[in-house]
């Protein structure tokens, strides 16, 4: 396998091997013809040199297809008009003919193959003067001229319908990547935004209320700075997949453990972000880790762009087979408005990793995302997700009972981490 594969890197090397078996068998295989054959003449010398130039045009069959066709064929009516025995050098234009179908057009082919079928048709009748009859050697120069003719371009009409297929293969690829890259850039972009445009409200509300507050308004200005390098810094690693740049990390790769900083981005004077961790955290696959702090990062968002809330808690709970991870507030919830496109963006996320995710209003005000994510490749069964608890603001009372990691909810500073 491995011998074939580094003649397949060097077509002319394969071709000169091919050549040389070939060879060696039209000439082993012809010394027995003479027997069956005794009104021919015998091979000698000039025969074997023929014999051997067929062989040797088999070299450029590919590079150079018409040419080989037209010395083996000239080989051919040499070899027979001068007397020597039929036998098996018929295969040398047989291979050559090949050899022009699928390398070459149809037209190119079919063309070259015609006039060798008329001009062995004219030598058979009048000049050797083959008592078989005109319509029997055109039937019989067309099936052994047709058949490689047939069979080439089928070659190469299935070897172009699978460059055609890894062509579209690598597009699809290519299409999937940008809208993955794209889905990245929206998360970093509109949570980095919302927090930017929620601190530059704040500062701009205590300027207008009060002069003397410049320690809230150097806050609110700290957030929006750190905001706004923490996006430029993500946008940087993500685009470098199509700039080839890696840029050096400053900061640890998105994932669940940037939630602590997550939230301490998002809270501010008017929206406090508790985080809670249950369980013992574990090491994630990449995809995993990436999905649930995007996932929280665009729960995050839709609270501070739609919620009006004043708390929002996150809860991230390690299984013995999935990560679960829920985010709540208390604002005004109700039903989701039609035309935005962050709950698809979210349930697509897990879907891809054979999770789940579900999204609801909770009984007494404020909006629940839950998402369910399993550490393996592909479970067997889908995790269901529950849907919000009626008649309580927490819809998960068992996990107060799981050991946790980080003890009591942690509350968040206002400001900046």
């Amino acid at each position: 396998m491995h011998l074939l594969q580094r003649l397949a890197a060097r077509p002319q090397l394969a071709d000169t091997l091919f050549a040389l078996v070939v060879g060696v068998l039209v000439i082993g295989c012809s010394f027995p013809t003479q027997s069956e054959q005794p009104d021919r003449l015998r091979l000698d010398t000039t025969a074997l040199a023929l014999l051997a130039l067929g062989a040797l045009a088999l070299v450029v069959r590919r590079r150079w297809a018409v040419l080989a066709c037209t010395v083996t064929f000239a080989v051919v009516t040499v070899f027979i008009g001068a007397g020597y025995p039929y036998g098996p050098l018929f295969l040398y234009v047989m291979i050559t003919v090949y050899s022009l179908a699928a390398w070459r057009g149809t037209g190119w082919s079919v063309t070259v193959t015609s006039v060798l079928v008329v001009l062995y048709v004219w030598l058979s009748a009048w000049v050797e003067k083959e008592p078989d009859g005109v319509l029997f050697n055109l039937a019989t120069t067309t099936f052994w001229l047709a058949t490689p003719l047939i069979a080439g371009i089928a070659v190469r009409v299935r070897r172009h319908s699978l460059e055609q297929s890894a062509i579209e293969e690598r597009r699809r690829h290519a299409y999937e990547e940008r809208l993955r890259m794209a889905q990245e850039v929206h998360d970093v972009v509109g949570h980095s935004l919302a927090v930017i445009s929620m601190n530059a409200g704040a500062a701009l509300h205590v300027l207008s209320r009060s002069p003397d507050t410049a320690p809230q308004v150097e806050e609110s200005l700290r957030a929006i700075r750190q905001a706004g390098t923490a996006a430029l810094d993500e946008l940087r690693v993500t685009l470098s997949a199509f700039t080839g740049v890696c840029p050096a990390p400053e900061r640890p790769a998105a994932g669940l453990g940037l939630l602590p900083e997550l939230a301490a981005a998002t809270t501010s004077d008017r929206l406090t972000v508790r985080l809670t961790v249950h369980g013992t955290a574990r090491p994630l696959r990449h995809a995993v880790d990436l999905a649930g702090y995007r996932i929280a990062q665009e729960a995050l968002t839709n609270v501070l762009r739609h919620a009006a809330a004043r708390r929002a808690t996150v809860e991230v709970t390690y299984g013995p087979h999935e990560v679960a991870l829920t985010v709540t507030d208390d604002g005004r919830g109700g039903t989701p408005l039609p035309g935005g496109s962050g709950l698809d963006s979210m349930r697509e996320r897990a879907r891809a990793l054979h999770g789940a995710l579900d999204a609801g209003p909770l009984p007494g005000g404020g909006f629940e995302v839950r998402a369910v994510l399993p550490y393996g490749d592909a479970p067997d069964p889908a995790p269901r997700v529950p849907g919000p608890q009626r008649g309580a603001v927490n819809p998960h009372p068992d996990s107060a009972a799981e050991p946790s990691t980080a003890g009591n909810p942690l509350p968040v500073p206002g400001g900046v981490a």
